[in-house]
């Protein structure tokens, strides 16, 4: 009887150990996770540095508005066209933009589904052009809400994964 109770002490243990184990991980934090996350913001800004035709760093203001707007938004399955973007306020004249990037064959021009990828499935990170185009288009407007003369002086990308999915918001500071 002694033994059996021994031997039933060590199953239970071994199982919570186990147990223990299997929770961890998945939460988008460990190392390779954050590799994808520096991959696919550097893809991004290459991308948006050949359209601005400029060699900006990644600016890590602009990087940490892009994070949080996405994880303000990472619950919703699709966003309007007011929740796709962020705005920081720095002063009158200078101000931070960013936009969550979207899957433009899902989406109709009310409602946006966020785009993203998946570390183990995705072979290549590619930005798509419609929306590199729609951003650029937008972010001239908001320079033109600036000022006749206000100039963009920086661009962030950053990349967040959630539940396994890793969304990317790109952005940009505009002075007049």
């Amino acid at each position: 009887m002694k033994k059996l109770t021994k031997l039933t002490s060590l199953l239970l243990a071994g199982i919570m150990a186990l147990a223990m184990l299997t929770a961890c991980g998945g939460t988008g934090n460990d190392a390779a996770t954050a590799k994808f996350e520096a991959k696919a913001e550097q893809v991004y800004m290459a991308k948006l540095n050949d359209a601005f035709g400029k060699e900006f760093k990644n600016d890590d203001a602009i990087k940490n508005l892009a994070v949080k707007h996405i994880e303000a938004m990472a619950s919703k399955e699709t966003l309007s066209m007011d929740e796709l973007w962020a705005e920081e306020k720095l002063t009158e004249k200078t101000q931070n933009w960013v936009m969550i990037c979207y899957d433009v064959s899902q989406s109709n021009g009310k409602a946006y589904v966020k785009s993203s990828y998946e570390a183990g499935k995705a072979e290549t990170i590619t930005p798509d052009e419609t929306t590199i185009k729609a951003f650029l288009n937008l972010a001239q407007m908001k320079r033109g809400q600036v000022g006749n003369t206000a100039k963009f002086t920086a661009l962030g990308v950053g990349a967040k994964t959630i539940n396994g999915k890793t969304y990317v918001a790109i952005g940009f500071r505009v002075e007049g």
